[in-house]
């Protein structure tokens, strides 16, 4: 079968691998047929040095397809059922697992696509329980957008910032996946949305997403505009993933009480932070990973019911490489979905 190899730090190959044996006890055999990208895979690239792992390894580690075969002791699954998958190699025993706090999973074996072999290819055995269903109505190359992009602005948004209807919310880097992800799920509840960019045409493709304002953050301070648009209140929640480019000025774009919510740090892993502002404003900052199984299906109930991914492109397999170095290149507005038709 076709798989993409990342061979060694910075270098994926199309190869051909054999084929996964019959699925096992508690498995499902799942045929791929869209692989959406993420800025983890970029991380996978560089070779991060938290990443313990053993190369080659198959990248991906977002995607969905459809049930080819079903293993023993596997109850109310079937062949041809479609499913998004869940990456992270969890337990499913542990008191966080026991109680669907997945992404805190005290036993976690990996990432699939970054520590071992992820989904960006043909056909892959996992656990029954990663593989969770498509609503009827979302095409698989939405669903592919589901167990990380969509799961962890559910999460981050309303797990743990607990943003509410008519709160005023800043959305940094609005372009990205999460970022315009973000914009819909805000605005869908009814929430007032600042969102951040660094060109022309994505302010408009932010506005046009409903955001009701945009900042270009390489021709404005953010903070300042923020400041200006709220009336000097600052916003109540700050959704952050870019890192020490922004943080300073996401943590005074906060009114007193706000609560920031960071997912990444793209631009870096370290960032000064002003102490005193913070205890004095009573911010409150909220760390966030992934997502649970809940937040998958929460995703895609969303996605059932109109809320739609924002797709940039769709790739073949073998234009993936190209596709990821688009996205390192910041030249990408919303998610890139790789096919394997």
């Amino acid at each position: 079968m076709r798989a993409l190899s990342l061979v060694e730090d910075g270098r994926l190959e199309l190869v051909r691998l054999p084929e996964p044996p019959p699925p096992g006890a508690g498995e499902v055999q799942v045929r791929m047929r869209a692989v959406a990208l993420n800025h983890i895979d970029l991380w996978s690239l560089r070779g991060m040095a938290f990443a313990k792992r053993t190369l080659p390894i198959v990248a991906g580690v977002e995607g969905a397809g459809e049930i080819l075969a079903v293993g023993p002791d596997v109850a109310g699954r079937k062949v041809g059922e479609r499913v998004a998958i869940y990456a992270g190699e969890v337990c499913g025993a542990c008191r966080a697992c026991r109680e669907g706090r997945e992404n805190l999973c005290e036993k976690i074996g990996g990432i699939m696509g970054f520590h071992h072999d992820g989904l960006a290819r043909e056909r892959l055995n996992l656990p029954a329980r990663r593989a969770l269903p498509v609503p009827t109505g979302v095409g698989l190359t939405h669903a592919a957008c589901a167990p990380v992009t969509f799961a962890t602005v559910q999460h981050m948004l309303f797990d743990n910032a607990k943003l509410e209807p008519g709160e005023w919310v800043l959305v940094q880097a609005g372009g990205s996946g999460i970022g315009s992800t973000a914009i819909l799920m805000a605005k869908d509840i009814g929430a007032r949305v600042i969102a951040t960019a660094g060109s022309a045409d994505k302010l408009a493709r932010m506005q046009a997403l409903g955001a009701d304002h945009v900042i270009n953050y390489r021709e404005e301070r953010f903070e300042g505009v923020v400041r200006r648009l709220t009336g000097k209140r600052g916003v109540d929640v700050v959704f952050e993933h870019v890192g020490p480019d922004t943080w300073p000025g996401s943590l005074l774009s906060l009114a007193r009480g706000g609560r920031l919510v960071i997912c990444g740090s793209t631009s870096g892993i370290s960032a000064p932070t002003n102490l005193f502002h913070l205890f004095q404003q009573q911010i409150r900052i909220i760390a966030s990973f992934g997502a649970n199984f809940r937040n998958v299906a929460e995703g895609l109930a969303k996605m059932a019911r109109g809320l739609q991914p924002v797709i940039d492109s769709e790739v073949p397999l073998d234009g993936m490489a190209e596709a990821i170095a688009r996205l390192q290149r910041r030249e990408v507005f919303g998610k890139i979905v790789v096919t394997l038709d």
